[in-house]
């Protein structure tokens, strides 16, 4: 690839909202765009009256590899006091590289690669344990 002064910029933004797709089944959360994405925020919250660990995943082509194992306590983000869990702040993604002002992020390279979610429970009737996010799709 020749060396280019040429800034590049998203094509869009891409706003991550899942809600009640964790089961005990994998499910995508994000894809990737065409040209790579930049996943820049991904935080759960829970209605449910129990714990959930849900395993975190990067998908490329079809191959899951297991990036984290993060505990989403019960009302997460739907009880008062109890704060949604903000994925990309915690210890087990420490290893994610930062921006200029500190904020951690991660790259899909491309529409063959996404992140995937599964729970090592399943939500109960009437609940829901949803993430959102943002994105940048190039």
């Amino acid at each position: 690839m020749a060396f280019s002064f040429q800034p590049f910029f998203p094509q869009s933004v891409q706003s991550i909202s899942l809600a009640n797709t964790l089961t005990t089944s994998v499910s995508n959360v994000v894809v990737g765009g065409v040209n790579g994405t930049k996943i820049e925020a991904l935080v759960v919250t829970s209605t449910d009256t129990i714990d959930h660990a849900i395993t975190i995943a990067i998908n490329t082509a079809g191959v899951l590899a297991n990036v984290a194992n993060v505990n989403i306590p019960a009302g997460s983000g739907a009880t008062l006091g109890v704060l949604p869990v903000n994925l990309f702040a915690n210890n087990q993604f420490a290893f994610l590289p930062q921006d200029a002002n500190g904020n951690k992020y991660l790259y899909l390279a491309n529409a063959s690669c996404g992140i995937t979610w599964i729970s090592n429970s399943a939500v109960a009737s009437a609940k829901a344990v949803g993430i959102g996010g943002q994105a940048s799709v190039f």
